[in-house]
């Protein structure tokens, strides 16, 4: 048997690792380490060749330069685990048995016992373990500097392993909140959000090493897989009472928080939203006021420095919430002035939020003014959503102010959408009417619910969009358009005759018969559907 060279059969695992789902590696493993492999060959410098006794006898042709070219003949239809048992079987005649096993722990994101279980305590029965649980550690005595340090040291290249996603580190988040199982409630939450921190930590790393082609789709899956480290993260900070702490609770907490704020502080892109994280510690810890005092002049201290090294806008959007949450709007619109507004934006819309439901109108509106001017100098379809979703729900409290209808008005065409719907359900027909003949739009564009209700409760409301469309219609000069135009004008004569109004219906149908009386397609439809007649 010939061999592929170690480029090639690296690049072998690496795509098997791409392609290759966790459980369909697991079970190749356990076919080959079963003899169900009966032999495997490479063909050609980059074709490999297997049997595989499953079921029944299966042929596997994996091609390690273009592995989407790879088959089976067994049924499954996709990358299966006759094609992993023939890798495995391959490597372990390469490379021998270690070599095998070490491949299967790299495709899974783990590390085999051997590296990670002292000799001494590796257990007789051969089994496999992946972590051991805290020993050596700092214990509940240790300081959050001396548990970052000890993570750092114990598992700080775990990101190593994070080639594809990040299962590789959710043992090392369990191991790490184990080493605290025991510890009383109020240090473990706190021990267990530095945990979550250092593994979020970890996939930062982690996404450095992937490749700016193939970044977007890793990221998209390291997020998914450290979703729940996130939300338990804020669950265990909403927990937290920082009125109630000791001083080495306290002394955590800080620590956590500054940790939170180095990362959030980094200008560079990072995979995770650091600031929000920190904003939330804030959030918490802001119930002690010599806490406040001092972050506060903190940051606006570091915001003054303009270090090259620091995120500005960030500062100075931490600053403008730190005076929210103090009630001075004021200063706060001035911070968040100076910060990079796409970016900062979605901290903005809760705060105006909450001023609306707390009746703070005055407040509201200063917040409103700021928004509108940004939004505006940038307005397109994606960025005005909620924006309009706080104008819509100020003209429904405060429908006697006209500053709300002013804006969404001011943000057309973009706006359409939002502010049409939004007139149906204030009832404010006829201007949902005038929008629509504002924007041009035909009667068979338009929502046919929509048209009921208006045609239930306002029908006069209709009459200038009908006529509009009509002539719209018309213009087309086509046949197809004018039949559409007939078959308005149907409708706006029931809608004419509904209204007990037969002869305005009478004058504008002559006066359409009149005025188009040369194109005699439109008379010949106009005949057909006895319109005029």
């Amino acid at each position: 048997m010939r061999v592929f060279d170690d480029k090639m059969l690296t690049a072998l695992e690496g795509q098997m690792g791409e392609n290759i789902e966790g459980i369909m590696i697991k079970r190749g493993w356990q076919y080959f380490k079963n003899g169900y492999v009966q032999s495997a060959k490479e063909t050609t410098s980059d074709i490999l060749t297997g049997i595989v006794q499953g079921t029944e006898l299966y042929a596997v042709v994996i091609d390690a330069e273009q592995f989407r070219y790879s088959k089976c003949t067994c049924p499954y239809g996709d990358y299966c685990k006759h094609m992993v048992a023939v890798y495995f079987y391959y490597v372990a005649f390469r490379e021998g048995e270690e070599a095998a096993e070490a491949s299967y722990f790299r495709l899974l994101g783990l590390a085999p016992a051997s590296k990670l279980v002292k000799p001494e305590k590796k257990e007789e029965s051969g089994q496999l373990a992946l972590f051991e649980v805290g020993v050596g550690n700092p214990g509940p005595s240790g300081s959050p500097e001396e548990w970052f340090s000890w993570m750092e040291a114990e598992y700080g290249e775990s990101f190593r392993k994070c080639r594809h996603s990040l299962h590789a580190l959710q043992p090392v988040l369990s191991a790490l909140k184990g080493t605290s199982r025991e510890w009383e409630k109020p240090m473990q939450r706190l021990h267990w959000l530095a945990s979550i921190a250092f593994t979020l930590e970890q996939a930062e790393r982690a996404i450095l090493t992937v490749d700016s082609f193939s970044r977007y789709y890793h990221e998209m899956s390291f997020l998914r897989m450290a979703e729940p480290w996130l939300e338990h993260g804020f669950s265990l900070l909403s927990e937290l009472e920082p009125l109630e702490m000791g001083e080495a609770e306290l002394h955590w907490a800080e620590a956590l928080t500054e940790r939170a704020k180095h990362r959030a502080m980094i200008a560079e892109r990072q995979l995770f939203d650091w600031p929000m994280l920190y904003l939330a510690y804030c959030e918490v810890m802001s119930r002690r006021r010599d806490w406040f005092d001092r972050e506060l002049a903190a940051l606006l201290a570091a915001a003054e420095r303009k270090e090259p090294q620091n995120d500005d806008s960030f500062l100075h959007a931490a600053a403008g919430m730190f005076y929210f949450l103090d009630g001075d709007d004021d200063a706060a619109i001035a911070q968040f002035s100076q910060s990079a507004f796409e970016r900062t934006q979605k901290l903005i819309y809760p705060c105006v939020a909450q001023r609306m439901e707390a009746g703070k109108w005055e407040a509201a509106k200063q917040w409103m003014a700021y928004l509108f001017e940004r939004v505006h100098a940038a307005r397109n379809a994606r960025n005005i959503g909620p924006f309009m979703t706080l104008c819509r729900r100020a003209d429904e409290d405060r429908p006697q102010e006209e500053i709300w209808a002013s804006y969404m008005i001011g943000l057309l065409p973009y706006s359409f959408g939002d502010l049409s719907e939004h007139w149906l359900n204030v009832k404010r027909y006829e201007d949902w009417a005038d929008l629509q003949m504002l924007v041009g739009a035909k009667m068979e564009e338009l929502d046919a619910a929509a048209l009921r209700e208006v045609a239930k409760q306002s029908p006069e409301s209709l009459l200038p969009i009908y006529h509009q469309s009509i002539e719209a219609n018309i213009a087309t000069r086509n046949r197809q358009g004018y039949r559409i135009a007939v078959k308005q004008l149907k409708k706006l004569e029931k809608l004419y005759k509904g209204l007990k109004d037969a002869e305005r219906w009478d004058l504008y149908v002559a006066s359409i018969m009149g005025k188009y009386q040369r194109l005699r397609a439109l008379q010949e439809e106009l005949w057909k559907g006895k319109i005029g007649v």
